[in-house]
């Protein structure tokens, strides 16, 4: 006889209170699984939302089956938020302007987020975790370094630092697409960068349990932005306890979408960190 395994899921919407405006946010988690269980923030990625990452791929799935509160806001600018409709004329203005504004946004944001999700009925708040792919992955790594005595560990998924580099090479800005053939970076957008960028506050995220992953053949957003952060990071790391740090260049993996190796990494890395009680 098959037994088959009853799985029951909560998902629900709040409109978190932000610094600026609501933050549109679903909490998928499983009821059936015993809690208090930890918590984690998910950020997506440029043009998405949080309802597509509930089922178009199984990160945010497979946390809540691992025991996981999963919290997915929508991006400033994006998704339900106020200028989600016009977010398409913005990127195709400038890539890197709605870009870095976006990431710096979601960064103000994430203390009252934290917050919300450590206070909701069931959630440990003190076993809470950041990650986030691409635009998410940077995301990730600004919240990472502004709150890192909240949170217990993070993943930046082919995204994290560099964003020079990555406005520069990427090969999503072109005519017709999310951005103009023109790269240069305004001086809003330039000082910006010079004040956000992760790769810029290097010394502020040890001894927090950080993974980077990247894929070989990314694109969208070349590896090695997260090569050149994981090296300035390294020397910060060296009195954190071993392996607080690594860095994945998943062989042939592309941008996106995110791939088993990514996943079983994410699930895996939470469960080494938030498990501890």
């Amino acid at each position: 006889m098959t037994v088959l395994e009853w799985r029951r899921y909560d998902l629900a919407i709040a409109a978190v209170p932000g610094p600026v405006e609501a933050i549109p946010t679903l909490l998928l988690q499983r009821t059936d699984l015993p809690g208090p269980r930890p918590g984690i923030v998910y950020y997506h990625g440029v043009v998405q939302n949080k309802e597509a990452y509930i089922d178009t791929h199984p990160l945010a799935r497979r946390l809540a089956d691992a025991g996981y509160a999963v919290a997915i806001p929508d991006a400033p600018g994006h998704g339900t938020r106020p200028a989600g409709a016009t977010l398409i004329g913005r990127l195709r203005q400038s890539l890197a302007a709605e870009f870095c504004s976006d990431i710096d946004r979601a960064g103000d944001e994430a203390g009252p987020l934290l917050g919300w999700l450590g206070a909701e009925a069931g959630v440990d708040g003190n076993r809470l975790g950041v990650c986030g792919i691409s635009m998410g992955g940077f995301t990730t790594a600004v919240v990472a370094a502004r709150h890192r005595s909240r949170i217990g560990a993070a993943v930046c998924i082919a995204g994290s630092a560099d964003l020079r580099t990555c406005m520069a090479e990427t090969d999503s800005i072109a005519p017709g697409r999310w951005g103009p053939p023109d790269r240069a970076l305004s001086v809003e957008t330039s000082a910006r960068i010079d004040r956000i960028d992760p790769l810029h506050h290097a010394a502020a995220y040890a001894p927090l349990p950080l993974l980077l992953l990247h894929g070989e053949r990314d694109t969208w957003n070349p590896a090695r932005t997260s090569q050149r952060f994981y090296a300035a990071l390294e020397g910060h790391y060296s009195g954190a306890a071993p392996g607080n740090l690594q860095l994945t260049v998943v062989p042939e993996a592309v941008h996106w979408p995110p791939t088993k190796p990514f996943v079983d990494a994410t699930v895996a890395w939470f469960d080494r960190f938030l498990r501890q009680t």
